[in-house]
């Protein structure tokens, strides 16, 4: 951490010891101060969840960042903690929690989004699934759609219930995209943590079936599929 900003290091050294935080899956390092995280990770790789955390804090939907800086090696992003209670944290109430999941993730897709900086979550959907040159395009991806403003990896450590607010984190794969990618992340990961797909209807039927086509979220799903 020698390289880290003066301002983020005052910041820190005014919260005392940093403390290493396991929760997640990504690949940055994670240290948490008291009501602080520092999220560090190789050079350029922050700065997108930094630009779209502070967007979807003006649209009400995550807080503001408190500090973002990069040097030649690492990038540093400081935040608070969310409020409330992350909805992996609310396993005993499955059915609530997926149903407040599913209206969480339908109010963010309502967000009128023609402003947001960075419209790219298909193409880069696309782009990683093209990495592996034996797979074809999945059917349904000619499909796809820019319909809403999506968080891109809608699990459910990401999405904070705090009163009737909603509150999501870890935003570097947030855009604008096809809704369908966040159905079928917040579907896959009630499945996962609560080892049934009932779940999944259950918010499904919150977020309201009016406005899911199950040719792109089928799409969606394959797309985001890359253990093969």
């Amino acid at each position: 951490m020698d390289g880290m900003d003066p301002r983020i290091r005052a910041l820190l050294d005014q919260l005392g010891a940093l403390e290493r935080d396991s929760l997640g899956r990504s690949n940055a390092q994670v240290y948490r101060a008291k009501d602080r995280y520092l999220k560090i990770a190789p050079r350029g790789t922050l700065e997108r969840a930094a630009v779209m955390q502070d967007y979807f804090a003006r649209k009400g939907f995550s807080l503001p960042v408190i500090a973002y800086d990069s040097d030649g090696e690492s990038d540093y992003l400081l935040t608070a903690a969310a409020p409330g209670r992350a909805a992996v944290d609310l396993l005993d109430r499955p059915e609530w929690m997926a149903a407040r999941l599913g209206e969480a993730v339908r109010a963010l897709h309502e967000v009128d989004a023609a402003d947001c900086p960075l419209a790219d979550v298909n193409e880069r959907a696309i782009a990683l699934y093209e990495r592996n040159p034996a797979r074809t395009l999945p059917a349904g991806t000619a499909l796809l759609r820019k319909d809403a403003l999506v968080h891109g990896d809608c699990c459910l450590p990401n999405v904070f219930f705090s009163g009737q607010s909603a509150c999501f984190i870890d935003l570097g794969d947030a855009g604008v995209g096809d809704r369908h990618f966040d159905l079928y992340w917040a579907q896959w990961s009630l499945e996962y943590n609560l080892g049934t797909g009932a779940y999944g209807e259950r918010m499904f039927d919150a977020y309201g079936r009016d406005a899911i086509d199950k040719a792109r979220l089928s799409a969606c799903a394959a797309l985001s599929n890359l253990a093969d």
